[in-house]
């Protein structure tokens, strides 16, 4: 649009995770360790992976009905971007699903924008909390032949985490900021399950998998 492109796009990559924290550990179950009852009760080994990872940068959006990039910026390929208010975007997700971030930071551009209303990010999305467990014993026939089972846990604790954010504020009209898809009426009643600022994705609940394997 004009010569302050890079001004507008520098910002950290899509990618970016600012913290990432990850544990594991090997313990085996102290047990009998001598005798015929060792074939059976001894060598248990229960393992594990723990990881927390921040968020991914995350910016809102905004739709308003018949109005494109070239109404807004006078250009067909750049667009504008959504205007802030001065209120308090804060970290852009929270425990509530129909609450993640704070819809009222945000406001629709003016015409002649040129796509410096808001940074390329203002938020992140939710972070990640797993903790993948196993138990696993192997029984030992031969020098070469043995047995293994193992049973895996993954998302063990069965933890909530959520995936996807809806971002997009759907404006009345370009002279009418009203936003017209909040989860929320008037009185505080939940009439859109789907609205802005709701979560449109969780990952994966807890999986059980057992695995035997035999070598040779």
């Amino acid at each position: 649009i004009d010569g302050r492109d890079k001004e507008a796009n520098y910002g950290p990559l899509s990618f970016n995770r600012p913290h990432t924290y990850v544990a594991s550990f090997v313990y085996e179950i102290p047990g009998v360790t001598s005798g015929p009852a060792k074939f059976i009760a001894g060598g248990w080994q229960i393992s594990g992976n723990y990881r927390w990872l921040h968020g991914t940068p995350a910016n809102a959006a905004f739709s308003i009905p018949g109005i494109g990039n070239i109404n807004l910026t006078g250009s067909g390929t750049e667009g504008a971007r959504i205007a802030l208010t001065g209120a308090e975007i804060d970290k852009g997700w929270s425990k509530d699903p129909y609450n993640q971030f704070n819809v009222a930071a945000f406001t629709a551009p003016k015409q002649g924008s040129i796509g410096l209303e808001s940074p390329r990010y203002t938020m992140s999305n939710p972070p990640t909390s797993v903790l993948d467990l196993s138990l696993s014993k192997q029984f030992r026939f031969t020098e070469k032949q043995r047995f293994e089972i193992r049973l895996d846990a993954f998302n063990a604790l069965n933890a909530v985490n959520f995936s996807g954010v809806n971002r997009t504020l759907n404006f009345a009209s370009l002279t009418d900021s009203t936003i017209t898809n909040l989860p929320y009426n008037s009185s505080g009643k939940l009439t859109n399950q789907n609205g802005v600022g709701t979560i449109s994705g969780v990952r994966a609940p807890r999986q059980l998998q057992l695995v035997c394997r035999f070598y040779f």
